[in-house]
């Protein structure tokens, strides 16, 4: 008898270890989840709601390079691969300029999504030129440009020549120096009214670092050493931004505050190109299928890979966390995230459209 109830006992153990297990599988369903609500705001809450393919709908039928929005005439822009810019209006592209701009780079807006200005001719003889929507004509930057950056509330551009860093108004045409500086390649990010934040540009096979220029005081500060990979992304008008940087080639994503301080480190990575924020709300497109042995920044700039990503929002403020696009029928590799008229916003890099995702 004492045999056959420790049977009876071993066989309940090995159940109930069973049911443990297969529990243990059906919640790794949720790790991404997880694991973005657990990094930023601890325990983890089940989402809210969960957005279907029928929120998400083709803003113009065709690939772009890029889009932006002027928030003047509260319309989407965008430029095709060799630098034609259009208006999307009702679904129809308008063309406003036909200027061919070749191996084009990036192209990045005003804070008013008036004026945008484009980097061309890349690597081999980076050209800057500013586009004005209401004018509709080109202005080339000095030949010997680096690197440029807007104004976060007014209408001026910096940038970065050969030899010193200068501010153009462009209601009063005037060019003003700021500094004497000499640097090969930079990202600069004019992040408040007094503070521009100039990182060198990031690779998995170098050390970059961040540092701080203050308007008033010309000081510049160090605010990141020589992290590898580094990569940032900074928002308007909230003093936050996201960082990727990798430690011995592993990647990391953080939420950072402009002074470099790490506020958050995910457990989850993703780009900083992949994620927006609005106050106290953070939107992510999160990769699911990240593979160990990746170079980030490196394969994702150069295309060597392309992700299937989940949306999520993250609200610090209410201390939730919702899902607002789980790939189901189409598959999304989202980058510029904007949110524009109850809608958010994105380039997807699988087909080069813009998307909308109706979040309200």
């Amino acid at each position: 008898m004492n045999w056959q109830k420790y049977v009876k006992i071993t066989a309940a153990i090995l159940i109930i270890g069973v049911i443990i297990y297969v529990a243990y599988l059906f919640l790794r369903e949720t790790e991404v989840f997880q694991s973005v609500t657990t990094a930023l705001l601890g325990q983890p809450q089940q989402p809210t709601t969960e957005i279907t393919d029928e929120k998400l709908t083709v803003v113009f039928s065709e690939p772009v390079f890029d889009y932006w929005i002027n928030k003047m005439d509260k319309s989407v822009y965008f430029s095709d691969e060799i630098g034609n810019i259009s208006k999307i209006s009702e679904g129809q592209a308008e063309n406003i300029s036909s200027q061919t701009l070749i191996k084009l780079n990036k192209i990045v807006p005003s804070f008013d999504g008036t004026r945008i200005f484009a980097k061309f001719n890349y690597p081999n003889m980076p050209t800057f030129s500013v586009f004005d929507t209401v004018t509709k004509n080109w202005q080339p930057l000095p030949a010997t440009t680096i690197a440029a950056a807007w104004a976060p509330n007014s209408d001026e551009l910096m940038y970065l020549d050969d030899k010193s860093l200068n501010i153009t108004n462009f209601t009063s045409k005037k060019t003003s120096k700021v500094i004497d500086m000499t640097q090969k390649e930079v990202n600069l990010d004019w992040v408040s009214d007094s503070t521009v934040l100039i990182s060198t540009v990031g690779s998995i096979n170098t050390n970059s670092s961040l540092w701080s220029l203050n308007l008033k005081t010309k000081n510049i500060i160090p605010l990141i050493r020589d992290e590898q990979g580094l990569t940032t992304k900074w928002f308007q008008n909230n003093n936050l931004g996201i960082k990727l940087h990798n430690i011995k080639r592993m990647p990391f994503t953080s939420l950072v505050d402009t002074s470099g301080s790490v506020l958050a480190t995910f457990n989850f990575v993703t780009m900083p190109s992949k994620c927006t924020a609005e106050l106290t709300s953070l939107y992510c497109a999160v990769p699911n299928n990240l593979k160990s042995g990746i170079n980030l920044p490196d394969d994702y700039l150069k295309k060597a890979l392309y992700f299937s990503d989940t949306i999520y929002l993250i609200d610090s403020a209410a201390d939730t966390a919702t899902i607002l696009y789980n790939p189901d029928t189409i598959e999304i590799d989202a980058e510029h995230l904007e949110l524009f008229n109850g809608s958010l916003l994105f380039r997807n890099r699988i087909d080069g459209k813009i998307y909308n995702l109706k979040i309200e």
